[in-house]
């Protein structure tokens, strides 16, 4: 059963109180606040918004995360996935491009998911594995490489 924003709030306030709403309405939700890597901490952003009703009944939408500090540093001589890894390329600026934290043609995440279950300890990953590419030039996190979402979607999430 779909989450309500309600519901989405209530975990994420019980399991990551330094995660503060930034911003709500009745259909979505902004969360700020520190995320651990493994040496850092990162002040995130993420932003979730219910799927639209009516003839888009059923229309994805997924929630996106952004590094906000300190910005991720693009590294164009990595040996995967260079400029950023596991991003949704932000062109105008690539250093707050969304992350990719799992794939949305399998069916990984969906609305009937708590982002405090899934999003929020698939970011602390994807920070971890993001801290080792910076080091290796490689790409541990795993996940299927080149795929994009739908526009549509990153418009409605964004």
């Amino acid at each position: 059963m779909m989450k309500t924003i309600d519901q989405q709030i209530t975990l994420m306030s019980l399991h990551w109180r330094r995660l503060a709403v930034d911003a709500r309405s009745q259909t979505g939700a902004v969360w700020r606040g520190p995320l651990a890597g493994i040496e850092k901490t990162y002040e995130v952003e993420i932003a979730y918004s219910l799927p639209p009703q009516g003839p888009w009944i059923g229309a994805p939408v997924f929630p996106v995360v952004r590094v906000l500090w300190p910005a991720l540093k693009p590294n164009f001589e990595a040996a995967e996935e260079a400029p950023l890894p596991h991003v949704y390329e932000r062109r105008d600026y690539l250093p707050l491009s969304p992350l990719c934290l799992f794939d949305p043609a399998e069916d990984e995440w969906t609305p009937d998911d708590y982002l405090a279950f899934t999003t929020v300890p698939w970011t602390a990953d994807w920070l971890a594995c993001y801290e080792s590419w910076r080091v290796t030039g490689r790409w541990e996190g795993g996940g299927r490489h080149g795929h994009r979402p739908p526009l549509a979607c990153l418009r409605r999430c964004a």
